[in-house]
Formats: structure tokens, C-alpha cells, sequence
């Protein structure tokens, strides 16, 4: 009876320090990988009301030519961005009508992100993608 508690406690211990000496690995910040690029179907046209993404998904080198329209408030336009993975492409301010062209890789999903909703009515910022149009690569 004796040696069932010892060998309890060395087991306890031992566990124990194990434990211990996973925490540093386990705070410390790490990447997260990306996902692959999925295909799916393209929107041809999307309206976010409020902060959020659309995705994208072009799986292939291309050029995607964006129209888009942002609606402002406080004399601002919607703050958007286009990122494929964890590269910016094109980041900036969308007031009124804009067409833009961008370069994807094809690696990771493509997304138009709109960062800055404000609403004060009357005002209200969104942004609305009008019509996209994927170019492959090579062609014009």
C-alpha cells in the first residue's frame, strides 16, 4: 500500500514538471498558417452596411478589376482594403465611384475588407462592390 501512494506522488510530480515546463512553448505567440487559397464562386456584386469581408476567391494568378462605390460620412469615405492572405494590395479611401485594379497571386484567399463604418444619421458610410472582373494572367 505504501509504494502505490509513492509511486502516485512520482507520477504526480513527473507530470507536474512536465507540465511546467511546456508553458513557455505554450505562451509563446506563433504564427498562424495560412489557409490555401479554396475556389469557390466569385460575388458579382456585394454590399457591406456595416465593418466586414467579402471573399474572393481567385485561385490563380490574375488581375481583379474592382468597381466599387462608398457612400460617406463626416466627409469621409469608406477606409477599404484588398488583401490576399497577409499582404495588403491596395489600401485607401473609396468615395464615390472607383474602379481598381490589383494583382493576385493566387496563393491565399483574396478579400475586400471595409474597416471604418460609421453611422450618423442622416450619414451613413458603406461600400459596394458594383461589378468585379477577373482578368487572367497573360491577357489583357
Amino acid at each position: 500500500m505504501r509504494w502505490a501512494w509513492v509511486l502516485g506522488g512520482v507520477g504526480l510530480l513527473t507530470a507536474f514538471l512536465l507540465a511546467v515546463s511546456a508553458l513557455p512553448r505554450a505562451f509563446r505567440p506563433g504564427g498562424v498558417p495560412l489557409a490555401p487559397c479554396r475556389a469557390g464562386p466569385l460575388p458579382e456584386r456585394a454590399e457591406l452596411w456595416t465593418t466586414g469581408a467579402v471573399e474572393l476567391p481567385v485561385c490563380r494568378p490574375a488581375t481583379l478589376v474592382l468597381d466599387l462605390e462608398g457612400t460617406p460620412a463626416r466627409g469621409k469615405g469608406p477606409h477599404t482594403l484588398v488583401v490576399e492572405g497577409e499582404r495588403v494590395l491596395w489600401e485607401g479611401e473609396v468615395l464615390g465611384r472607383r474602379t481598381l485594379q490589383v494583382k493576385v497571386s493566387g496563393q491565399a484567399m483574396t478579400a475586400l475588407v471595409f474597416a471604418d463604418d460609421l453611422y450618423l444619421p442622416p450619414e451613413d458610410r458603406n461600400l459596394f462592390l458594383r461589378g468585379l472582373r477577373v482578368v487572367p494572367e497573360g491577357r489583357r
